[in-house]
């Protein structure tokens, strides 16, 4: 008996959740999230303690310069053209749906 191609991609589907499953918990057990939040703690007690002592100096303080940002922009040419493609059709589908609307209320109001 030949087995049905839905049930193929199931079971490549579960398989695939369970890796997903299998990684995260081995990132939970070995430690990872508490290490990187201690870690973090422990970058911005050294920044307070920075700050502290830039303030008693009399120094210019800023905040930003003891903030670090984690955020990493992981763009490139295809997701910026893909996000140009996407605001135009959004663009399109606005102007489009509001001047289909205001045709539609000159001819019934």
């Amino acid at each position: 008996m030949k087995k049905n191609k839905k049930s193929k991609y199931f079971f490549r589907i579960l398989f695939c959740f369970f890796l997903v499953f299998v990684a995260l918990l081995i990132a939970y057990e070995s430690g990872y999230y508490e290490t990187r939040m201690s870690n973090r703690a422990v970058l911005t007690k050294e920044a307070m303690d920075k700050f502290e002592e830039d303030v008693k100096n009399g120094e210019v303080v800023d905040v930003n310069d003891y903030l670090k940002s984690e955020s990493v922009d992981y763009s490139n040419g295809i997701t910026k053209i893909g996000n140009k493609i996407s605001n135009g059709i959004s663009e399109v589908m606005t102007n489009g749906l509001s001047g289909l609307f205001n045709a539609l209320k000159g001819l019934f109001w």
